[in-house]
C-alpha cells in the first residue's frame, strides 16, 4: 500500500509574483518534504487528514507557528512539533518570511 503526502506552500510575505521561481521557496519545499513524513501513529490508525499551518521563518532561522487549522489534533501536534524543531538557514536579506502550508495525508488505495 502506498502512502501519499501532499505539500502545498504559499508564500504570503516578502515575495512578489514576479519572483515565483524563487529558490528560497524551493528550499523550504524540499526541507519540509524531507523532514515531514506520514507519522507511524497515523499509519497504524489508517488516519487521513490535513493540517493548514501559517508560520514565520524568523531572521535567525527559527520557526514560529502563527495559526493552524486541521482535521485531526494529533496530526496538528505532529506537524507543529516538526516545524518547531527545524532551523532554516537565514536569508542574506536577514528578514522574516511568512508561509501558508497545507500538509495533506492520504492513503492511496
Amino acid at each position: 500500500m502506498t502512502i501519499l503526502i501532499s505539500l502545498v506552500i504559499f508564500t504570503i510575505a516578502s515575495l512578489d509574483t514576479a519572483n515565483a521561481g524563487n529558490p528560497k521557496t524551493t528550499s523550504i519545499d524540499k526541507l519540509l518534504n524531507k523532514e515531514i513524513s506520514y507519522p507511524d501513529f497515523a499509519k497504524q490508525q489508517k488516519l487521513e487528514g490535513f493540517v493548514l499551518v501559517n508560520f514565520t521563518v524568523n531572521s535567525d532561522g527559527t520557526i514560529c507557528v502563527n495559526l493552524t487549522n486541521e482535521s485531526d489534533a494529533n496530526l496538528k501536534d505532529y506537524i507543529v512539533g516538526k516545524l518547531m524543531n527545524l532551523k532554516i538557514i537565514p536569508s542574506k536579506e536577514n528578514t522574516s518570511k511568512t508561509y501558508d502550508v497545507k500538509f495533506e495525508f492520504k492513503r492511496e488505495k
